[in-house]
C-alpha cells in the first residue's frame, strides 16, 4: 500500500476539485471528514483491482445527450446501478474475509439520499465505504499506469465509456 500511496495519492492537489464537486459536505462518502488514505490504507497490502468495471454508452445515446445534465441522469440510471452491484459483490466478499476492506467506486450510493445533506448521522456506517477519489488518489495516473485504461471525460454529454475503479483489500 505504501507504493500506491507514494506514487497516486495527493489531496492537496484535488482538494479544490472536491470543494467543487455538488457532493462536498453532503455524503459522508466525501470530504470534508475522510480519514487520510494513510490512516485508513497502511494497514492494508496493495490490493487487487476489483475494476475496472467499463461501462459503454452508445452512440445514439452520446448523441442524444448533450449537457452535463443529461449525461448525468443517463449515468444515474446506468452507470450507478453498475458501481452498485460492484460495491455489493464486494462487501459480500468481506464478509469472507477477517480483515479485508473495501475501497468504492466513487461517491456511496447506498441510499438515494444521503443522511449527512439532512444533518444526520449515516445510516450505513458499517457498509459506506470512501472511494479512491475521496482520498484524493490520481484516478487517471493510477488506471493507465496500473491498468492500462483511459479514463475518459466530456465537459457536456457522455464519453463512450465510464470506468469505476474499486478495490478489495486484505491486510
Amino acid at each position: 500500500m505504501e507504493r500506491l500511496l507514494g506514487e497516486y495519492c495527493f489531496p492537496e492537489r484535488f482538494r479544490e476539485a472536491c470543494r467543487a464537486c455538488p457532493d462536498y459536505g453532503n455524503d459522508w462518502s466525501c470530504p470534508p471528514g475522510v480519514p487520510s488514505a494513510a490512516e485508513a490504507l497502511r494497514p492494508f497490502s496493495d490490493g487487487p483491482c476489483a475494476g475496472p468495471c467499463r461501462y459503454f454508452y452508445d452512440a445514439q445515446t452520446r448523441r442524444e445527450v448533450s449537457t452535463a445534465e443529461g449525461a448525468e441522469a443517463v449515468r444515474r440510471a446506468s452507470y450507478g446501478p453498475a458501481k452498485r452491484v460492484l460495491l455489493e459483490t464486494l462487501l459480500a466478499l468481506e464478509q469472507t474475509r477477517s480483515g479485508a476492506w473495501t475501497i468504492a467506486a466513487g461517491r456511496c450510493e447506498l441510499l438515494p439520499r444521503c443522511a449527512r445533506r439532512d444533518g444526520l448521522p449515516c445510516r450505513n456506517p458499517r457498509r459506506m465505504r470512501y472511494s479512491f477519489s475521496a482520498f484524493g488518489f490520481d484516478l487517471a495516473a493510477l488506471a493507465r499506469q496500473e491498468l492500462g485504461i483511459e479514463l475518459l471525460w466530456a465537459a457536456n454529454g457522455l464519453p463512450e465509456y465510464d470506468v469505476a475503479l474499486a478495490a478489495f483489500l486484505e491486510r
